[in-house]
C-alpha cells in the first residue's frame, strides 16, 4: 500500500535514502537503558525522534502530530509504522522530549552535521556568524508597557519565562526572549553550530564557542576566513578567530583606526567576502517563516535550545536532501 500511495519522488523518501536516523538509538542508551532488553520496551527513541522531527518539518505542534501521523500514510512509512498501526500519543512524546533534554538533542544535531560532513558538504573556505532573535511564548506587548525604561538586564519574577530577557537587536529594535547565535558554512548552508543566550547578550560574547565548533583549514597556507557584521568587531574577536587558525574577516567599523584592519578592508578579498553575508539571512528567514524559530514554542531556555537544534537539524537536512538527491528517482 505504501508504495502505491506514497510517491517515488516524496520529500520523506528523499530523506530517508540521505540520512539514516537509526544513530538516534545510541545516543538516547543513558535515556532509554531498557531499549532493546526483554521485557516491557518504549518505542524505539529513533521513531519517537523522527515524530518530534516531522512536526518541525511541517511546523505543526506535538500535540497535533498524533492526528496528522494517523491520517497521513507518508507519515506512517517515514516512522516505520504499519498502516493500521497508531500514533503514540502526544503525551508520550513530551516525556521523551524531557527525558532526552537539550544535551541530548544537541548530539543529535551534531550527528546531523557529521552526516552532511561525511557527504562533503561541510567545507573550509568560508564561515558566516550571526545572530537572529527568538521570542518568549508570553505577552511581549504587555511585558514591554510594564518594563519600560528598565534595565536590559531586569528579571521579571512574574515571567511565565523567568530565563529570557530584554534585549535590542537594533536601537529601533527591542526584543523579549533569547538569541540564536549561529554558524554556517557558506557554501552549502549547513548550520555547523548554535549557541542559545538570553536577549541580552552580546553578539560579540559568543564568537569563541561559535568558531570552535566549526570544522576549519588544516593547511596553514589558506585559513578559513570568518565572516560577521559589525557588531562583532573587536579586537579582541579579531584575535579570538586568529587563535583558531581562522582569519578575521569581521566587517570593521568606519570609526576604526588599527592600520592593519583598514588595509584588510581595502583588499578585493574583504570586499568579496562580506559579499556573502546574505547567505546567513536566508537560512534565518527560513527558519522562522517555515519552521517557527520567529516565536519560543514553549518556556524556559532548555526548552529553546532544544527547538534551535531541532529547528537546524531540520535545516541541515533538507540541504542534504537537495544536494545529494536530485536525481532520486
Amino acid at each position: 500500500m505504501y508504495d502505491q500511495i506514497v510517491p517515488k519522488n516524496h520529500f520523506l523518501r528523499k530523506l530517508a535514502a540521505a540520512v539514516d536516523f537509526s544513530f538516534v538509538n545510541e545516543l538516547c542508551q543513558d535515556a532509554y537503558p531498557n531499549f532493546g532488553k526483554a521485557g516491557n520496551r518504549p518505542y524505539e527513541p529513533a521513531m519517537l525522534f523522527k515524530i518530534i522531527f516531522l512536526a518541525f518539518l511541517y511546523n505543526v505542534s506535538l500535540r497535533d502530530m498524533e492526528e496528522q501521523i494517523n491520517d497521513r500514510l507518508s507519515f506512517k512509512w517515514f516512522l516505520g509504522l504499519a498502516v493500521n498501526d497508531p500514533a503514540p500519543d502526544h503525551s508520550t512524546i513530551t516525556v521523551f522530549r524531557d527525558r532526552l533534554g537539550a544535551d541530548i538533542f544537541e548530539s543529535i544535531f551534531n550527528q546531523i552535521v557529521n552526516i552532511a560532513d561525511g557527504k562533503g558538504l561541510v567545507h573550509e573556505r568560508l564561515k558566516l556568524l550571526d545572530s537572529t532573535d527568538i521570542a518568549a511564548n508570553v505577552d511581549l506587548a504587555k511585558l514591554a508597557k510594564k518594563h519600560q525604561g528598565e534595565s536590559e538586564n531586569y528579571i521579571d519574577d512574574n515571567s511565565p519565562d523567568r530565563d529570557a530577557r530584554f534585549g535590542r537587536k537594533s536601537d529601533q529594535k527591542q526584543i523579549y526572549g533569547f538569541k540564536q547565535h549561529t554558524a554556517i558554512d557558506a557554501d552549502t548552508g549547513i548550520i555547523e553550530a548554535i549557541e542559545i543566550t538570553p536577549a541580552n547578550v552580546l553578539d560579540l560574547d559568543v564568537v569563541d564557542p561559535l568558531v570552535a565548533k566549526v570544522k576549519k583549514s588544516r593547511d596553514g597556507r589558506r585559513k578559513t576566513k570568518v565572516c560577521a557584521d559589525k557588531g562583532y568587531d573587536t579586537n579582541e574577536n579579531h584575535s579570538i578567530i586568529e587563535s583558531h587558525n581562522c582569519k578575521s574577516f569581521i566587517i570593521i567599523k568606519k570609526n576604526r583606526k588599527v592600520e592593519k584592519l583598514k588595509q584588510r578592508m581595502r583588499s578585493n578579498i574583504y570586499k568579496n567576502t562580506v559579499a556573502e553575508r546574505y547567505k546567513v539571512e536566508r537560512i534565518f528567514a527560513e527558519s522562522k517563516s517555515n519552521h517557527g524559530l520567529a516565536k519560543c514554542r514553549w518556556l524556559g531556555k532548555w526548552k529553546t535550545q532544544i527547538q534551535a537544534y531541532l529547528t537546524a537539524s531540520v535545516l541541515n537536512c533538507k540541504r542534504i536532501v537537495s544536494l545529494t538527491c536530485l536525481n532520486f528517482a
